[in-house]
């Protein structure tokens, strides 16, 4: 995890200087030629140093040992970062979209080739940086490892970016050949579009960590499963849930027949072993039960009026 983590912070660090890079240069670049789509991609790129900025911080942090009161450590760090990237996104989609919408009330003349170069330039550069960023994320696929939620949140940013400048290029050549200086905003509402997709991506992916969403859709079918293992006739209350994009923790009950009351230890440790690796969960809570608290799926009656008696 340590190897993973630094050339993450890296492609994070690089990221970062050509996005400072970009603004400087789309801002100036903009405001010399007129061209409102190079101001609304500038804006975007500002998000993005943003997001890249924070989730530095919470790649540094996060990685910090628990405590005895955060059991769990920092990590919930990163998700926090990835929600605010997405929020911030969507603040900035409203104000790409107010200035697109004057410049079409007060349509103004675009320095086409200047606005070219800039919009290439910065193009060359995305392409760039979405391309470290990947290798990023396929070193970590090949370490087997499960691809942190702030490069995600990163890479969605520059690919972002990348299309953006390509709507700024075609906005452009569209006004030099028609002579019509509306594709200009034009091409800052396809920006604003992309930044809007990409603050809904960005924000439910943060959000549904918070909200403990299950990372496995099917949760009947994980149940049927386990339940599979020797030694267990139920499993219930069940919950899967992530800590981060890399830590994904469970809780469950299960009912132990014959086998499981005389081979307790196995049938645990079969147990953990089955979340860990058919369902990559890395940390289980499970509670064994000889008579079981919920009964389901046909059990004996003996046994449900050992539960009954339990309550």
């Amino acid at each position: 995890m340590k190897t993973s983590t630094i050339s993450a912070k890296s492609a994070l660090e690089i990221a970062l200087a050509i996005s400072v890079s970009i603004l400087v240069i789309e801002i100036l670049g903009g405001l010399k030629f007129g061209s409102s789509a190079l101001i609304a991609d500038a804006l975007h790129i500002f998000t993005d140093i943003f997001a890249i900025g924070f989730s530095l911080i919470a790649l540094t942090v996060s990685n910090r040992p628990p405590t005895s009161s955060l059991t769990y450590g920092y990590h919930r760090l990163e998700v926090f970062a990835s929600l605010t990237n997405g929020i911030s996104l969507f603040l900035i989609a409203a104000l790409i979209a107010i200035g697109a919408y004057e410049r079409f009330l007060n349509p103004s003349p675009v320095y086409v080739f200047g606005t070219l170069i800039v919009a290439t330039i910065a193009l060359c550069a995305n392409v760039l940086s979405r391309k470290i960023i990947s290798q990023q994320t396929k070193t970590m696929k090949e370490l087997e490892e499960t691809e942190d939620e702030n490069i995600l949140s990163v890479s969605a940013h520059v690919w972002g970016d990348a299309l953006a400048s390509a709507a700024v290029i075609f906005g452009a050549l569209a006004s030099f050949f028609t002579g019509k200086y509306f594709f200009d905003p034009l091409a800052a509402i396809v920006i604003g579009v992309l930044v809007l997709r990409s603050a809904a991506t960005t924000t439910w992916g943060g959000l549904s960590i918070m909200l403990e969403r299950s990372p496995l859709k099917q949760m009947p079918l994980v149940e049927s499963e386990l339940e599979k293992v020797e030694g267990v006739s139920d499993v219930h209350d069940l919950h899967i849930w992530k800590i981060c994009s890399h830590v994904t923790v469970a809780t469950l009950h299960a009912c132990l027949n014959d086998e499981g009351k005389s081979k307790r230890n196995e049938t645990m440790n079969a147990l953990e072993q089955k979340l860990t690796t058919d369902f990559g969960v890395q940390h289980a809570t499970i509670q064994l039960e000889e008579v079981c608290c919920l009964p389901r799926h046909g059990h004996s009656e003996t046994d449900s009026n050992k539960s009954a008696q339990a309550k």
